[in-house]
């Protein structure tokens, strides 16, 4: 099976969102992709983060396991994955200045990729942005539970990639 590249990039506070990321990994792993798993780095101060019960815990410890996602992850990349949190919003200053950093530069153009995780990947703002920026929406998928959808939109991921890239999916 031809190698397809995926990075799954995700903004989390408490660790929720982090799990959705996890279980998206996984589903890209299942559909044969290599992954990188970056996160999103932290704009808030330690006072602000001091007043989120569990914030300052996932905070340090998220920074201690992860990297930050890099132009060069985006390069590497033909699939993208970004899993943040519902109430946080593409204008949001920690994920705007990341797609900011990747605006205007041949890094997005032509990425397929699975949007926000738990919640709808309607027909207007998060997708018209996301295509506005090259990259292609990748439909969500449906499921059970959170976990089982995050999984499945990396599968999905996975395969609409390697069906672009070889013309033929993994599954």
């Amino acid at each position: 099976m031809q190698d397809v590249n995926v990075v799954v990039v995700f903004y989390s506070r408490t660790g929720l969102t982090e799990k959705m990321a996890l279980a998206a990994a996984v589903g890209a792993v299942e559909g044969k992709a290599n992954i990188r798993l970056r996160r999103i780095p932290e704009i808030a101060g330690d006072e602000a983060i001091a007043t989120v019960p569990g914030w300052k815990e996932n905070h340090d410890r998220m920074s201690w396991e992860y990297i930050a996602p890099r132009e060069a992850d985006m390069l590497w990349a033909e699939g993208l994955i970004v899993a943040i949190p519902d109430w946080l919003s593409l204008s949001s200053p920690e994920v705007k200045s990341y797609l900011d950093g990747l605006a205007g530069k041949d890094a997005l153009a032509g990425k397929k990729l699975a949007g926000k995780f738990a919640a709808a990947l309607g027909p207007g703002g998060l997708d018209q942005a996301l295509n506005a920026a090259g990259l292609t929406v990748v439909p969500p998928a449906t499921g059970a539970d959170a976990a089982e959808c995050a999984r499945l939109a990396g599968v999905r991921v996975a395969d609409a990639v390697r069906a672009e890239k070889f013309g033929v999916p993994s599954h």
